[in-house]
């Protein structure tokens, strides 16, 4: 059974576009789950991460927990985490993360201040201060591989990140490498939860606003259906999709009408729109962007009923 994955918000959209778009633009709401960059981790649920080694590994396993832990879809935890002895574990993570800090002189920083100035302000004398400067350059090299309970490797990703901060003796504080270092701990955490987990995005995208090709009464219906995308995106849509009859091949109007059905969580017929405005505008990036997040959309929904009918599976199968 393919199960279809229907957010709160979509119905909101799907009944009416009741809803108000950003004041700052001419734009349009949509909002999906978009997909983990690895398919093979939508067959895993609960993942054991052992204590990593290196001089940040413990940092970045603990990291990672964090980032994995706090994944929910559907308003349900994506992954659970459990101890490594736990039996029912799908995939251990294994890992480690070595550093590198490096600090090298720089050229001093001179500056001139004036120390005596007459009564009309100009300067009588002046002193210049010298400051050594310094460059603190940090490297963070995590590896980690996340191997299936038969041995399976599902995952690994090795990385060089680097990071760094100048400082001269006149300023307050010196940059601390430890905090750089976590930083970029973070950085790459960040980047093992995208590509295991898919992530739900609510974002805005700009409709197209040229009239041309419009007769004189289509470009004052026009000029109001991009209005109301501040106040009534229903209404906007509505207009939007009215004017197709007379303009079957407007740019502006097939795009927009895509957009509309895109926020509404119709991804058949804004492929349909987004497809027919590629085929006028070959090459055209708006089009192509739309189409590949339809794409991306659906390859998220694949990834969810893998994941999401094992667990139904596993559940209702029978005990004895």
């Amino acid at each position: 059974m393919k199960l279809r994955f229907t957010l709160a918000y979509g119905a909101a959209l799907a009944g009416g576009l009741g809803i108000s778009a950003p004041a700052a633009a001419e734009v349009l709401p949509v909002a999906g789950i978009y997909p983990a960059r690895v398919d093979d981790a939508a067959a895993i649920h609960t993942i054991a991460i052992e204590n990593f080694s290196g001089d940040k590994g413990v940092a970045l396993s603990f990291a990672i927990t964090d980032r994995l832990e706090n994944v929910v879809i559907e308003g349900a935890p994506y992954f659970q985490l459990v101890p490594t002895s736990d039996a029912s574990v799908d995939a251990v993570m294994r890992g480690s993360a070595g550093t590198e800090a490096l600090e090298t002189e720089l050229d001093d920083k001179r500056v001139t201040n004036c120390t005596k100035r007459d009564k009309e302000k100009k300067c009588l004398r002046e002193e210049v201060s010298v400051y050594e400067c310094s460059e603190f350059s940090v490297t963070l090299y995590p590896r980690i591989r996340l191997i299936a309970s038969d041995g399976t490797e599902i995952y690994s990703k090795r990385d060089s990140l680097s990071a760094s901060e100048k400082y001269c003796s006149d300023e307050s504080s010196i940059p601390s490498i430890e905090s750089m270092l976590d930083g970029l701990v973070s950085s790459f955490a960040g980047t093992v939860r995208y590509d295991l987990a898919p992530v739900f995005r609510d974002q805005t995208f700009r409709i197209l606003e040229k009239r041309k090709g419009l007769n004189k009464e289509d470009r004052k219906l026009f000029k109001q259906a991009v209005k109301l995308t501040k106040s009534d995106i229903g209404k906007s849509c509505e207009m939007f999709g009215a004017l197709e009859q007379t303009n079957p091949d407007n740019i502006s109007v097939l795009f927009n009408i895509g957009l509309c059905a895109e926020g509404k969580g119709d991804l058949d017929a804004a492929e349909h729109y987004y497809q027919r405005v590629l085929e006028l505008e070959p090459g055209k990036d708006y089009p192509t962007s739309g189409l590949q997040r339809i794409a991306d959309r659906d390859r998220a929904e694949a990834q969810l009923n893998i994941h999401f009918n094992e667990v139904e599976a596993a559940a209702d199968a029978p005990t004895e």
